[in-house]
C-alpha cells in the first residue's frame, strides 16, 4: 500500500537531482569528515595558561618587596615616620598596574562576545509563515551547526521552524487541506501533492512520534538560499501500522534579497537505505 504521509515517500521536486533518492548520508555536526589521503593536524598538547593575575601578582609582589627595601635604605627618617617620593611613586606605578590588568580583562571578554545575527536570517518568524512557530526571545547559540553553515545563519531558530512546519503539512495532509499547503511549497511541489490527492482522496492519520531535523547544508545560488534539511522521524502511517522509522532530505528556498519572504519546500527526496 502506498505511504500516507506528505509525498508518498517519493522523491520529487522542483530539480532534477530532488526527483531521485539521495545517497544514505548523517550530518557532521562537530567536524568535517576527513579523506582516506588526507592527514588531521593534532594539536599539541600544553599545560594550563597561566592566568593574567599570577603574572601581574608576581610584578606587582616583586615591585612592593623592592620598594620596602629600598625605603628601609634610602628613606631616611621616611622609612617608618611616612611615605617618601619613593613610596608615593610605587604607588601610583601599582595602581597604574591594576589599572592595565583591569582594561585588559574588559578587553577580552567584549571581543569573546558574539556579533549580532546578520541578515541571512533576520526574520525566522515571518520566513516560516503561519506555521505555529514563534521564535524564542534569546536563542542559544546553534553548537551542533555543521561549518557548511553561512555566518549569521541562526540554525537554532531554523530548525525550530522547521520542525513546526513539518507538523504543519503532516497534519494539512491528512485533512487533504491543499490550499493551506500552498503557501508553503513550491509549484512543482503542489503540483505532486495535487496528483497524489486525486489518487487518495479520503483523509489519513498520521501519528509523530519523534522529529529530529538537522541541517545538512545551506547554500546561495542564483539569487536563492536553499537550506537542505535532513528529518529523520519515527511515525506511525494508517493509524494501525507499526511505529518505523522514516528519514527523508527536505529541500526549502527562499529569495536571497527578500529574508521577509516565507521558505518554501522545494523538494522531498528520499534516502537510500
Amino acid at each position: 500500500a502506498e505511504a500516507a504521509r506528505l509525498g508518498g515517500g517519493k522523491s520529487f521536486g522542483s530539480k532534477p537531482s530532488y526527483q531521485r533518492s539521495a545517497p544514505a548520508t548523517t550530518p557532521s555536526p562537530t567536524s568535517p569528515q576527513v579523506s582516506p589521503g588526507q592527514t588531521t593536524q593534532q594539536r599539541p598538547v600544553t599545560g594550563p595558561t597561566p592566568s593574567p593575575m599570577g603574572r601581574w601578582g608576581g610584578m606587582l609582589g616583586g615591585l612592593l618587596m623592592g620598594g620596602l627595601i629600598g625605603s628601609l635604605l634610602f628613606g631616611g627618617g621616611h622609612a617608618y615616620g611616612g611615605p617618601g617620593l619613593f613610596d608615593m611613586l610605587l604607588i601610583g606605578g601599582g595602581l597604574f598596574l591594576l589599572y592595565r590588568f583591569i582594561r585588559a580583562r574588559r578587553m577580552a571578554t567584549a571581543s569573546t562576545a558574539p556579533a549580532g545575527s546578520m541578515s541571512f536570517d533576520r526574520s525566522p518568524a515571518q520566513g516560516w509563515g503561519q506555521s505555529g512557530f514563534s521564535p524564542s526571545v534569546e536563542p542559544e547559540p546553534a553548537a551542533a551547526a555543521p561549518a557548511t553553515l553561512p555566518p549569521g545563519f541562526n540554525a537554532d531558530e531554523f530548525l525550530k521552524g522547521a520542525k513546526a512546519i513539518y507538523t504543519r503539512l503532516q497534519t494539512s495532509w491528512d485533512k487533504r487541506d491543499l490550499e493551506d499547503i500552498r503557501q508553503f511549497v513550491s509549484a512543482e511541489v503542489l503540483a505532486e501533492i495535487e496528483l497524489q490527492a486525486q489518487a487518495d482522496p479520503q483523509p489519513g492519520k498520521t501519528e509523530l512520534l519523534l522529529i529530529n531535523p538537522s541541517i545538512l547544508e545551506a547554500r546561495e545560488a542564483e539569487g536563492q538560499t536553499t537550506v537542505s534539511v535532513l528529518y529523520d522521524v519515527m511515525m506511525r502511517e494508517n493509524g494501525t501500522e507499526m511505529a518505523k522509522q522514516v528519514r527523508e532530505l527536505w529541500h526549502f528556498s527562499r529569495e536571497t534579497k527578500k529574508p521577509e519572504d516565507f521558505w518554501r519546500l522545494e523538494g522531498i527526496q528520499q534516502i537510500e537505505q
